[in-house]
């Protein structure tokens, strides 16, 4: 990744993290990772553990539909079907962002008795209503904590902010009574075939870094609240990321086509990365810390 895009996608990166408010000795009933990256899970496992010690009932709550993921892992299936055969690419089961990181925390021990996986949604709001209809305890909003990578945070804390606390009614949802723990890191840390984030010669990571200041621009008081005017640096690293790698863009014409191909060297990548995609998340689920 060239380095000007690298320093720009953390300024980013920088100016939307979320603090961490997890608190070791609070009773939560539902850990809940949202998340579309299984880092959320990996570098969570432990923290989940200290859950069920102060709450043996406590579920963990697996959150996303079909994404990125999906169309990954058609691409990938082809590659390694191409390279290696059929049985190969069998390997490859279809999933959703969900039952992925279901996936990965039962690898890591957690038994499934103890997983609810939320799976249908589509968008942030049909995530919120499936997290927010949670079951309550004891007659009362379930307290959760809320895992999340720091790409994703922002997004979270404010959707759910407007959408289940300030206008519950509104979208379907129910208030949420939850803390944040965040992992933290920077754009580089980002950057595994695990996540996808590194296709692209890292273009799927900008694009997420690319979207934000608009996203909160143009989703406030729509869908969320923007957490705050960007400043003069922001906006210039908001400005050389969006004109580059922004792709998900409403348009016509040439446009458009300029959008379609900027997917080109993802997609290719991806391709030619599908045995790494395979040895990065068997690698990463052998070094994270086990649950329990």
């Amino acid at each position: 990744m060239d380095s000007k895009f690298l320093a720009a996608a953390n300024i980013i990166n920088q100016a939307y993290d979320v603090p961490s408010t997890y608190d070791s000795h609070k009773k939560y009933d539902y850990m809940v990772v949202y998340d579309d990256d299984i880092t959320a899970v990996l570098k969570s496992m432990q923290t989940f553990w200290r859950i069920k010690l102060n709450n043996p009932q406590a579920k963990l709550v697996t959150v996303g539909g079909e994404g990125l993921l999906s169309t990954a892992f058609k691409v990938m299936r082809l590659a390694l079907r191409l390279r290696f055969g059929r049985q190969k690419a069998a390997s490859l089961h279809k999933e959703s962002e969900g039952q992925r990181l279901k996936r990965v925390a039962m690898a890591l021990g957690v038994p499934e008795k103890d997983i609810i996986l939320l799976d249908k949604g589509k968008n942030t709001t049909q995530n919120l209503q499936e997290i927010s209809n949670l079951p309550y305890v004891d007659g009362k909003p379930a307290k959760m904590l809320v895992v999340s990578t720091q790409r994703l945070a922002m997004v979270f804390k404010q959707s759910a902010e407007f959408q289940c606390n300030l206008h519950p009614d509104k979208f379907g949802c129910k208030p949420l009574d939850y803390d944040m723990y965040v992992i933290h890191q920077d754009v580089e840390e980002t950057l595994r075939w695990y996540n996808f984030q590194k296709a692209g010669k890292g273009r799927v990571a900008l694009h997420l870094y690319a979207s934000l200041v608009r996203r909160f621009e143009v989703y406030d008081g729509k869908f969320l609240t923007k957490p705050f005017e960007p400043f003069p640096e922001l906006k210039e690293a908001d400005a050389m990321l969006r004109n580059r790698f922004l792709i998900k863009q409403r348009v016509g014409g040439f446009k458009m086509l300029r959008a379609y191909c900027q997917y080109i060297p993802i997609v290719w990548d991806i391709f030619w990365h599908a045995e790494d995609y395979v040895y990065d998340e068997a690698k990463a689920i052998a070094l994270a810390e086990p649950f329990g």
